[in-house]
């Protein structure tokens, strides 16, 4: 029976011998509180930080392989070479220092903004070699490539924000169905127009003798490309908004037709001759209305670049060489003659400039592609999850404080990150943040990789409800565990490190687990600025082949892999330390709460 002032033993750890587990009842020493030997917090130090450490070496090492390695090889693009174009001999002249040509000519390199994941027959994956970018835009900047002397290197982004990703600085040149408008013309200079197209409206093949023109249309809903021309054509013809259904991608309005969503699509004649002619279940009103021209977009006040882009522009229309990559693509028409085109020798078609059939995919290439995209996933998620429980960490200890300095400002965080949505969130620093430096004289300096700006999205968007898990853990340890530390000798950071967050882990494991899986599958949002992981890879194959549901499919099966991958390997996180028990910290021999009594 224990007397009055003696000290309870606590049970002899098994670990190791003199050390102890520390009972969840403190005991106050009479004379006031003492200090841990040095020795003692070394090793727990070594044992409770060691882990730690090498998980933050590993974030460290995670993050600058993202942001060295974000600028991979971009896709592949057809060449002139392959269009059985003649190589070009007469090269554009060495522009004057200090203007974006020659920066252009200097690096030998001319990035241009393409949408590849709905961009069919503009720019699309090839379906034998998802690496390479076929489509007849492609061979045209491709071309204009070899008139100016460099290479073309794609930069993928979605088609809305091409202008924005071009306002940053990630690219110099947008072209990819860009309509030339007086709207767009106020932000942007725009080329000489290399296209004539006419808008075309299709219908369901049943109601072929009930819709003949747009006015047969009048109070029906009609499916459009979002911030396409054929919306100002609708609402001039006096359609109400409610009646105007707009769509993301070309494939989608007709999608929704055939499945008798809406009761018309109204698009340009090219996208309509490449997807509604491939179903067989929609019919295309032969006349078209309302025409407008393609031209490439460039920076305001870029004059010798536009300059530059327009002779060579010229060139191709009269030699020829354009009229030949239309032939090869199905979409010469004696509209194009209008812009000077010159229709140039007969070309074989090629087999991709229709969507009609699935021969051509080389479904063993195709699972590879994949595969490499669902790497690009795990390691989005593998760099940004860690990110996003450290840094919610550290929100939650600031949310805890009780300095309203740094209370405050975490509580903002949390509210408003967890208030706006993660799209919203990836827009605002991919694209505005960019044009925000620029205004304030930062330059560059906020223009970051995809891939980087990607882990930083997901990350800050997962550390606001990470705080908050980490904040209702911390909560959960009973506070006899903290009076306890302090009453050994700890300080408060010593007892929150050694004693609390262990604890503390154990108990928001399984939610954090649960947002790790939710995680994985937020990553297909980032495939918005141009990250080609699987989402993305998935989109541009089906939709350049009109087999969206059998790629979604297959994508589905690869993130479910993924997430029960990623689960189990937290069930077994969870089963180990269960296996472990509760935290414990190694007293010195002879210490007064050891168990054992001092050496004589």
């Amino acid at each position: 029976m224990r007397r009055p002032g003696q000290p309870t033993r606590a049970r002899a750890s098994r670990r190791s011998p003199g050390s102890a587990r520390l009972r969840s009842r403190p005991w106050h020493p009479a004379r006031g509180r003492g200090r841990l030997p040095a020795d003692t917090l070394r090793r727990v130090k070594r044992r409770r930080l060691g882990s730690s450490r090498a998980l933050a070496s590993g974030i460290v090492a995670s993050v600058l392989v993202a942001f060295l390695g974000a600028r991979a090889a971009p896709p592949d693009v057809a060449s002139g070479e392959s269009a059985g174009l003649p190589p070009i001999v007469d090269r554009a002249p060495l522009a004057p220092p200090g203007t974006s040509l020659r920066r252009i000519q200097d690096e030998g390199v001319l990035r241009w903004g393409v949408d590849p994941a709905g961009g069919a027959p503009f720019a699309m994956p090839d379906p034998s070699d998802p690496r390479r970018l076929v489509g007849f835009e492609i061979e045209l900047v491709e071309r204009l490539c070899e008139h100016l002397g460099v290479r073309s290197e794609p930069v993928p982004a979605d088609w809305l924000a091409l202008i924005d990703n071009m306002k940053a600085g990630r690219t110099d040149l947008a072209l990819n169905g860009i309509e030339a408008s007086a709207e767009r013309a106020r932000v942007v200079d725009f080329t000489a127009p290399y296209y004539r197209y006419g808008e075309q409206l299709t219908v369901r093949a049943a109601d072929r003798e009930r819709y003949r023109s747009l006015d047969d249309l009048r109070g029906r809903r009609i499916s459009v490309l979002n911030g396409s021309a054929a919306v100002e054509v609708l609402q001039r013809a006096g359609f109400r908004e409610s009646e105007i259904v707009q769509y993301d991608d070309s494939l989608a309005p007709y999608v929704e037709l055939a499945n008798g969503r809406v009761d018309g699509s109204l698009a340009e004649s090219i996208i309509a001759g490449y997807y509604a002619a491939s179903m067989p279940e929609l019919y295309s009103i032969p006349r078209t209305f309302a025409p407008g021209e393609y031209a490439g977009a460039v920076r305001k006040g870029e004059h010798e670049l536009l300059a530059a882009l327009d002779a060579a522009l010229a060139r191709m229309k009269a030699d020829g060489e354009l009229g030949r990559i239309y032939q090869r693509w199905g979409i010469w028409s004696a509209e194009q003659e209008q812009l000077g085109i010159v229709r140039g020798p007969d070309a074989e078609k090629v087999a991709l400039a229709s969507a009609a059939s699935t021969s051509g995919l080389a479904w063993g290439p195709v699972l590879r592609e994949l595969a490499v995209a669902t790497g690009a996933t795990v390691l989005l998620t593998a760099i940004a999850m860690p990110l996003a429980i450290v840094a919610g960490l550290g929100l939650a200890l600031m949310d805890r404080s009780r300095r309203s300095a740094l209370a405050w400002p975490a509580r903002l965080y949390i509210q408003g990150v967890r208030g706006t949505p993660l799209l919203v969130q990836i827009f605002l620093v991919y694209y505005t943040l960019p044009v925000l430096g620029k205004t304030i004289g930062f330059g560059d300096a906020l223009v970051w990789p995809a891939f980087a700006v990607g882990i930083l999205c997901l990350a800050g968007n997962y550390a606001a409800y990470e705080a908050e898990i980490h904040r209702a853990g911390l909560e959960a340890v009973p506070k006899g565990q903290r009076e306890a530390a302090l009453a050994l000798g700890m300080t408060s950071r010593q007892s929150l490190r050694l004693i609390e967050l262990p604890q503390s882990f154990r108990i928001i494991l399984p939610p954090i687990l649960n947002d790790l899986v939710a995680m994985i599958k937020d990553t297909s949002l980032v495939y918005v600025i141009g990250v080609r992981e699987l989402t993305a890879v998935a989109l541009g194959l089906g939709k350049a082949r009109l087999i969206v549901p059998q790629m979604l499919v297959v994508a589905a099966v690869f993130y479910l892999v993924v997430s029960v991958l990623a689960d189990a390997l937290g069930r077994r996180l969870e089963a180990r330390l269960r296996r472990r028990g509760t935290p414990s910290v190694p007293l010195e021999p002879g210490h007064p709460h050891s168990g054992a009594l001092p050496a004589q």
